[in-house]
């Protein structure tokens, strides 16, 4: 396989030079050997083409993806564990660590090993993968780990990203003339935010947390009396506290990370994939409504709007942006973005408790601490019937006393709202 990385592929590579990679871990209660750790990972890497590849560059720069020869096995570090807080300190160094994809796969391991319980942590570079694909790697790990004789089968690798797209989209008329304008305009656009001074990044941090089993049941119960999603709920209670923390000084908009996958039927949920669509969201703050009201407000807007999503036209015009990736790239090393934080809902996760004797004690959202444009992330999962949050940031965008208020506020909105 050689296949020129596709434009939101590309973006996320960014150059190859700086961090953008999908964590997650998860906290295993049972005993399992290195060599069978080996072996399932052997089995997920022949599964998933994008995991036994590295990346080329063409003559002009432009990278591809290019199926090793010789193969390769995934990186394990080992780690020993001495407590149930180390995962973090492991969390947060994989985060600023980035690939050298030129030479090595594009996901790697750590084993925080202990005696009876251990933590993996799966960190995925974010060109081949996004947060379902990581949890997706950890089930797939898990469920080889307890079972080795399982067969998980494999699957094709798509050659261009354009071949999701219909012909009726791509040999429309006015679709070729956009496709032809759009990098004009974004080329000029782009000279006039060159002057703009890149945005120190050095001060990265993340606030973790988990609501118990029965606020998070509360929660699900309201939503389905109430005829909401969980989605524009938490749109709504995090909206507010930033406002109530932040309010004055930032926009009340966030973005919704959508998955591509419910568009593009040819991807299914277990397939390596990275195209989120985002979404914006703002919050017009009324004192006559509460939060459930916001919420409702919230879940309409955002219904229209996937609805209105035109995901293969996204696609056929993004590709004639490929050639400007390098200066995309440095224009959001200078940029803060107009929104507040992404917002990743990645719901209840398709992970077992235990696996033939291997008990999953927890899970910890998959998260990224991002070196371009506003690294402001807000994920959640639900685990166990508990909900989860990751907040990831930086000093320099959002201090860390103001993470924590807001962290604060929301739980102080969700508690007051059941």
């Amino acid at each position: 396989m050689r296949r020129k990385l596709a434009f939101l592929e590309g973006t996320l590579y960014a150059g190859g030079v700086i961090a953008n990679n999908v964590v997650t871990t998860v906290t295993i209660r049972g005993i399992f050997s290195r060599e069978s750790l080996n072996k399932a990972l052997d089995k997920v890497q022949r599964r998933h083409p994008l995991l036994n590849v590295h990346i080329e560059h063409g003559d002009d720069g432009t990278p591809y993806f290019v199926q090793n020869t010789i193969k390769k096995d995934i990186d394990v570090r080992v780690v020993d564990r001495s407590g149930d807080e180390d995962w973090k300190d492991e969390f947060v160094k994989e985060c600023l660590i980035s690939f050298d994809a030129v030479n090595s796969l594009l996901l790697r391991i750590v084993w925080i090993k202990g005696n009876d319980f251990s933590d993996l942590i799966f960190v995925g570079h974010h060109c081949i993968c996004d947060g379902r694909s990581i949890l997706n790697l950890v089930h797939e790990t898990l469920h080889v780990l307890g079972d080795p004789e399982m067969d998980i089968g494999t699957y094709n690798q798509f050659s261009a990203i354009l071949d999701f797209v219909p012909t009726y989209v791509k040999r429309n008329r006015a679709n070729r003339m956009i496709a032809k304008c759009l990098p004009v305009l974004t080329k000029i656009a782009l000279r006039f935010a060159s002057f703009k001074k890149e945005i120190s990044r050095n001060s990265p941090y993340f606030i973790h947390w988990k609501l118990s089993v029965e606020e998070s049941k509360a929660i699900f119960e309201q939503c389905k009396v109430r005829g909401l999603s969980i989605h524009a709920f938490f749109c709504a209670v995090f909206l507010r506290a930033f406002g109530d923390v932040e309010g004055r000084k930032r926009q009340l908009k966030l973005f919704c990370s959508i998955d591509m996958r419910r568009f593009i039927k040819e991807v299914k949920n277990d397939m390596l994939f990275a195209f989120p669509a985002m979404v914006p969201l703002h919050l017009n703050k009324n004192p006559s409504r509460n939060v459930w009201q916001q919420a409702e407000v919230l879940k309409t807007t955002l219904s229209r709007r996937i609805e209105k999503l035109s995901v293969y036209d996204t696609l056929a015009f993004s590709e004639g942006l490929t050639t400007l990736i390098p200066q995309i790239t440095e224009y959001a090393k200078k940029d803060k973005g107009t929104h507040a934080f992404t917002f990743s809902n990645m719901g209840l996760v398709q992970l077992a408790d235990q696996y033939n004797g291997l008990i999953v004690e927890n899970l910890y959202s998959p998260a990224s601490i991002f070196a371009l444009g506003n690294p402001s992330t807000l994920s959640i999962t639900c685990f166990k019937a508990q909900i989860d949050f990751m907040f990831t940031s930086d000093e320099n965008f959002l201090p860390h006393a103001s993470a924590q208020a807001f962290q604060t506020r929301a739980l102080e909105i969700i508690r007051t709202s059941l």
